[in-house]
């Protein structure tokens, strides 16, 4: 990099978004006028720059994450696995819960699911009687309460 030159500048330096760091001026009272206003408007020009939208790449951040080795996706694989597994065990504790004669038994899922389903059964039953009661008492049901036991 050549830092001084015996031959002129050729011509006016090309437009910068960077102030300047060399004036190319004399310094004199005349001449500090000049390097306000010309440093007055680099920085406007900075200014109207840095106000313009910034381009973005379309490629990977600056910084990328390290890769995981195969040891780490294996392990990341069990935790998801066994936290995917805990929620659906919670989700059978639950239900037995819920449904009468599932508490407190071993159980398979297979006997929960199909234990819960009758049961569901048995209440959608029971509120399609309540609806036919209501309505043979003179009431009225709402028709949202009367779809959600016709669409099943």
């Amino acid at each position: 990099m050549i830092l001084a030159s015996s031959k002129p500048f050729p011509g006016p330096m090309p437009p910068s978004n960077s102030p300047p760091l060399l004036s190319m001026q004399p310094l004199g009272p005349a001449s500090q006028t000049n390097t306000t206003e010309s440093a007055n408007q680099n920085s406007a020009a900075t200014d109207k720059s840095s106000a313009s939208p910034k381009l973005t790449s379309a490629g990977p951040p600056e910084r990328e994450k390290p890769r995981l080795t195969e040891q780490e996706k294996k392990n990341n694989h069990i935790a998801s696995e066994q936290k995917r597994r805990a929620a659906i065990r919670e989700g059978f504790d639950r239900l037995t819960e819920l449904v009468p004669g599932l508490a407190g038994q071993g159980r398979s899922e297979g006997m929960v699911l199909r234990k819960t389903v009758d049961f569901i059964r048995v209440k959608l039953q029971e509120r399609q009687e309540l609806i036919e009661e209501i309505e043979k008492r003179g009431g009225t049901v709402d028709g949202r309460a009367r779809n959600i036991v016709e669409n099943t």
